[in-house]
This record gives structure tokens, C-alpha cells and sequence, in this order.
């Protein structure tokens, strides 16, 4: 049974600005929370029967909100200052009581439109350091 599903709708993702969490809003889709990946260190040795290997250091990947452009909006404003600084960032992803917060770089923050089409953006942050995942009961 899967009514214990956790839907997207009300979804927050929070960016750190001046020490305050602050939503970023315009927010269509999110992607990437675990996408990362650790390469594979082959320990294999002459005593060996088979293949022997260990994980090296895990990366925790990048992560991509997709929104509505806000050009007003103080957490886009916030993922452009933090692309043009270049300074490691505090994020959050909040879900009634699940919260997933990580720090990184915001690498991009592109803007486009079209015809009959508003204008959106995306961001790509490059995650650094693990990803913690609290449940509050």
C-alpha cells in the first residue's frame, strides 16, 4: 500500500542568505538528492581468487531545481548571488517532517522563454560534503 508516499506538492527548498533560510519560490521540479556515485578501488593482490574491492569516498553528486523565473524573488536572487561568488552555500529541501539539507556551489543559474511561454530557470548545485536526512516523528 502506498499511502505513505511523499508527494512533491508543498515541497520548500530553503537557501542560506546572510544566515537566514530563505525559500526560493517558483519552484516546478527538483532533481538529484542521491544521484551521486564513489569510484571502485580494486584491491585485488597476487593471493587473490577473484576480483577483491573496496568503495572509495562517496560523491554526493549535483542537484537541479527547475522553476518560474521571479526576477524579485529573494531566493533566486540568492542562487544568482551564489553563482557569482562562487561561495559554498547551505540548501534544504523540506517536506512536513523529512528535511534533507547539503551544502554546495551553484554552478548555473539559466534563464529562458519562448513564444507563449513565461519565463523560467534552472540551477545546478554541485553538492559538497554529505547529504543529511532528518525525520522529526
Amino acid at each position: 500500500m502506498a499511502n505513505n508516499v511523499l508527494v512533491s506538492a508543498g515541497t520548500v527548498i530553503n537557501i542560506e542568505i546572510d544566515g537566514d533560510k530563505t525559500p526560493i519560490k517558483g519552484i516546478t521540479d527538483f532533481s538529484g538528492l542521491g544521484s551521486g556515485s564513489a569510484a571502485v578501488i580494486d584491491t585485488t593482490d597476487l593471493d587473490s581468487t577473484s576480483k577483491e574491492k573496496q568503495m572509495g569516498t562517496p560523491d554526493e553528486g549535483s542537484f537541479k531545481i527547475d522553476m518560474n523565473y521571479i526576477p524579485t524573488d529573494e531566493g533566486q536572487a540568492g542562487l544568482d548571488a551564489a553563482r557569482t561568488s562562487r561561495a559554498l552555500t547551505d540548501f534544504e529541501v523540506v517536506k512536513g517532517a523529512v528535511k534533507f539539507a547539503f551544502s554546495g556551489f551553484v554552478t548555473s543559474f539559466e534563464k529562458s522563454g519562448g513564444l507563449d511561454k513565461q519565463w523560467t530557470a534552472s540551477a545546478s548545485v554541485e553538492i559538497s560534503g554529505p547529504i543529511t536526512k532528518t525525520v522529526t516523528p
